[in-house]
């Protein structure tokens, strides 16, 4: 597939009006606090903080309804397919119970909650062919700018836009050194617990089947396993490499295959 260049992509984000400065809240509104990125450190050493509680997230749990996420919402439609789609739907109605649930002094910020919405919508973005071809750079790299763009030209507070591609350059940083942002904390917990079915303690699995029942799986084991061996193939330097057999983590995550994918 022919390259496109990366201003054409960022011309095709653009809006036809001048960029607006916002008023800032605190960056604390956005996630921009530190916490380990130890997830044993963080809880102590305990399975969980507090003890989940099955959640049916059709009734109880909605993506803010703003429109900046309806804007995001569209846009991963539009480049996205069914599976990816989906996955970045799961991702976010397992990080709004994780939040309700264990880190319940932030389950009433809805500053928080969005912008968190916003990143599970754009943390795959480059995985479309359309992206993923269009540069050279790791997708979770380029997804990052991709969003930091979308979400400016249309205005979102800066530290908001900052927020989600912190977060989503993060988000395969699997090393256990250091800090991270809370949302960075969150979108790495949930798209391993997806992709490879870790941190299952955190949530509980009558709160997974109400996810994936909402959000079907689509085989997307396969789906991303077959996507992180094109994407190493293609870019061989790319930030994918640095998980340790992340295919093979990918393909052979049972917990879920079992339950959701196997015919």
């Amino acid at each position: 597939m022919p390259h496109q260049r990366p201003h054409q992509i960022y011309r095709a984000l653009s809006v036809d009006r001048p960029r607006q400065f916002m008023k800032m809240t605190s960056p604390a509104d956005y996630g921009f606090f530190r916490v380990p990125r130890n997830i044993e450190e963080l809880l102590k050493g305990r399975a969980y903080l507090h003890k989940p509680t099955p959640v049916d997230v059709a009734t109880a749990v909605t993506l803010p309804d703003v429109p900046i996420v309806q804007a995001a919402r569209e846009f991963a439609r539009s480049k996205l397919p069914p599976e990816t789609f989906n996955h970045s739907h799961r991702v976010f109605y397992y990080g709004a119970v994780i939040i309700a649930q264990q880190f319940p002094e932030h389950a009433n910020n809805a500053t928080i909650l969005e912008t968190y919405a916003l990143t599970c919508l754009f943390h795959d973005i480059a995985t479309a062919d359309e992206f993923l071809y269009a540069t050279r750079m790791s997708f979770d790299f380029y997804g990052a700018f991709l969003a930091r763009e979308f979400l400016l030209n249309r205005s979102a507070p800066q530290d908001e836009a900052d927020a989600v591609a912190e977060a989503i350059l993060r988000h395969q940083d699997v090393e256990v050194n250091g800090t991270i942002t809370f949302i960075g904390l969150i979108i790495q917990l949930t798209t391993l617990l997806d992709n490879a079915g870790s941190f299952l303690t955190l949530i509980s699995p009558e709160t997974i089947d109400s996810v994936v029942k909402l959000y079907p799986r689509l085989d997307w084991s396969s789906c991303f396993s077959k996507f992180v061996a094109t994407e190493i193939s293609v870019k061989p330097w790319c930030h994918s490499t640095a998980v340790t057999d992340f295919v093979k983590v990918v393909k052979e995550n049972k917990y879920f295959i079992d339950r959701y994918e196997s015919n």
